[in-house]
């Protein structure tokens, strides 16, 4: 009864970036020794990559990333607490670039295209 609900059948593949990986070390690198912070900094490397890994099942759902415009809009954004989460979107295709701070200047996302 009822309508049914719609099933997302377009298959993606994903490839992370070796820029993810580093930026996701610093991020927990700065928070656990910077920060003296060591269980917070598990928590938030457990969130971002949880954060991450949610990007696969419907990458379209995310918005475009504003720093790094294009007509394409090939670029999205997910968003972890103050982190984004910047990935490219190509076909069938998915590419995570890295992960900043949301409080960045513009010019440090468009390094990581």
């Amino acid at each position: 009864m009822g309508r049914e609900k719609a099933e997302n059948t377009k298959q993606y593949t994903l490839d992370i970036s070796e820029h993810y990986f580093l930026n996701l070390e610093e991020i927990v690198n700065y928070i656990a020794f910077e920060k003296h912070q060591p269980l917070n900094a598990i928590k938030v490397g457990n969130g971002i990559n949880k954060a991450m890994a949610k990007i696969i099942h419907n990458p379209l759902l995310y918005s475009e990333c504003e720093n790094i415009p294009t007509k394409t809009k090939i670029y999205r954004e997910a968003s972890y607490k103050t982190w984004l989460i910047i990935f490219k979107i190509k076909k069938n295709h998915i590419t995570i670039l890295g992960v900043l701070s949301g409080k960045r200047k513009a010019s440090s996302f468009r390094k990581i295209r």
